[in-house]
């Protein structure tokens, strides 16, 4: 691979560091899951500020890195900014974000995966909160990364079954669910 490289991701996590630079986990669609620093990027007049969010999703600019490879500049595409003006919504999102994460592997492209995920936050954004569509999108994505899915799970047993296939327990719904919310 070449020192530097470019391409498209959408951010699934991030990690503040001292106190400007930022650790972005992002799944691109070249690469697959990679770990970029992002240095200075939450000073007020950085320009990357909005592609170091979660669900953002950019163009970008990295140089390979011992560690980790190093953000060196971003062109926001979509923030996916409507998922979060509503918390079951942006429950939703980092749910996704969450298990795209969790059941990925780092440098290895997906990019069926990519396309489900993409399609995945533009829904979320335009359409709303829609628990089903959730639900389908994960199988999809499930079956897409070869796991098998073909049992109509309940949404209790889903969660068990993506807790046991990533060995550790989802976070993002126990701190994020409405009352009464659901996957």
């Amino acid at each position: 691979m070449a020192k530097n490289y470019t391409c498209q991701g959408i951010v699934l996590k991030r990690i503040n560091l001292g106190e400007a630079d930022r650790l972005v986990t992002l799944f691109t669609l070249e690469q697959g899951k990679v770990v970029a620093l992002a240095k200075g990027v939450r000073k007020l007049t950085s320009s990357r500020a909005g592609a170091s969010e979660p669900a953002a999703e950019s163009r970008l600019y990295l140089v390979k890195g011992r560690t980790w490879d190093l953000l060196t500049q971003a062109q926001l595409l979509d923030s996916h900014h409507q998922a979060h003006l509503n918390l079951t919504r942006m429950t939703q999102t980092l749910q996704i974000l969450e298990i795209v994460d969790r059941l990925t592997v780092p440098e290895a492209p997906h990019p069926d995966v990519y396309q489900l995920l993409q399609q995945t936050l533009n829904h979320l954004a335009v359409n709303g909160t829609q628990k089903t569509y959730l639900l389908e999108q994960i199988r999809l994505i499930l079956q897409a990364l070869g796991f098998t899915y073909d049992k109509v799970f309940t949404e209790a047993k889903l969660k068990d079954y993506l807790e046991d296939l990533a060995n550790q327990p989802l976070r993002t719904k126990a701190y994020l669910t409405p009352p009464g919310g659901g996957l």
